[in-house]
């Protein structure tokens, strides 16, 4: 995380790790959870600002209040490394059973849950409920996050509605890796992707789609710190404006060229400098915005064309 004397910037650029679960012994929970809090032992002197947990990785739900085994150990080792951790875990609500991912906070308190909206048709036969249509944000110290679970790779329109409410990165525990939708999310939707994973690697994902760190025989976490002050931009109209920033601010920012894509990403590594307030004094138009821009400027096209009597289509 870089470290300054303004936390509140600071904090824009967490440390997120997120934990692969393969050759996880023994066969009871409590011998998964002490290996799984092993792991993140491991990972914790790089000092993580969140730990993600792979899809159910405990076989026996428990309350999402925190009053269960699970839930307290965790909370335990969030507290005591001053760290967020999302627990995917079975929980019971309600008299009803979910898949969930269970948000702890800092102090070790769970504050947030989110429930697999699209379980597998094994899974409802075992009686895994669905959860809400409409997936959930949470805000963080450092910005807003959001989840999804596994199978929820399958349907857009729950990564589309997180990135819609603000969501910077998105968690995505699961059985397995999944890498080329996670990375076309990510792109597509320019969120961080973090995925923890039950076999195959975890991965955390830039904005871009390109991997940041991954997990493997050598490291069973993925690890990377993702600046949530980052913009993607067309290079239309911005080649200069990028020459401009580089050249007046130096190293205090970080422009990327992807020249295949012609895009480039614009991201700030100083704690007192915002990207929004480049875009300002530059007069920039991140993609998300400029790809709108386009398409309503095509639509006023076919309008005036069809106004003349010229041909045009719908």
């Amino acid at each position: 995380m870089f470290r300054t004397n303004s936390p509140a910037r600071a904090l824009r650029s967490p440390r997120v790790v997120t934990i692969c679960q393969e050759r996880l012994p023994g066969d009871s929970d409590a011998q998964r959870l002490d290996f799984m809090l092993e792991r993140m032992t491991f990972a914790s002197p790089r000092g993580p600002d969140l730990v993600c947990l792979p899809e159910c990785f405990l076989s026996e739900p428990e309350a999402p209040d925190g009053t269960g085994v699970a839930l307290k150990k965790l909370g335990a080792w969030a507290k005591e490394h001053r760290a967020y951790v999302i627990a995917a875990i079975y929980t019971l609500d309600g008299g009803k059973k979910f898949n969930s991912a269970v948000l702890v906070d800092r102090d070790g308190k769970p504050v947030g849950r989110y429930d697999k909206m699209h379980p597998t048709e094994g899974e409802l036969d075992k009686g895994i409920a669905p959860g809400a249509c409409e997936p959930t944000v949470f805000e963080t110290d450092f910005g807003r996050i959001g989840c999804q679970i596994c199978f929820d790779v399958n349907w857009p329109e729950g990564w589309a509605q997180l990135k819609e409410a603000g969501a910077e990165i998105i968690f995505w525990p699961s059985a397995y890796p999944a890498s080329r939708r996670l990375h076309a999310f990510a792109w597509q939707y320019q969120v961080y992707v973090a995925s923890a994973t039950r076999s195959g690697p975890s991965q955390i994902v830039d904005i871009s789609g390109d991997v940041l760190g991954k997990s493997g025989a050598r490291s069973q976490w993925a690890e990377a710190v993702v600046h949530l002050d980052k913009r993607l931009f067309e290079i239309d109209y911005h080649i200069p404006k990028a020459r401009a920033i580089e050249a007046k601010y130096g190293s205090r920012i970080e422009v990327k060229w992807f020249h295949e894509e012609d895009w480039f990403t614009l991201a700030s590594l100083d704690p007192d400098l915002s990207v929004d307030a480049l875009i300002e004094e530059f007069d920039l138009l991140p993609l998300s915005r400029y790809l709108p821009r386009a398409e309503a400027a095509q639509a006023a096209a076919r309008k005036r064309l069809a106004e003349a009597g010229g041909r045009t289509s719908t």
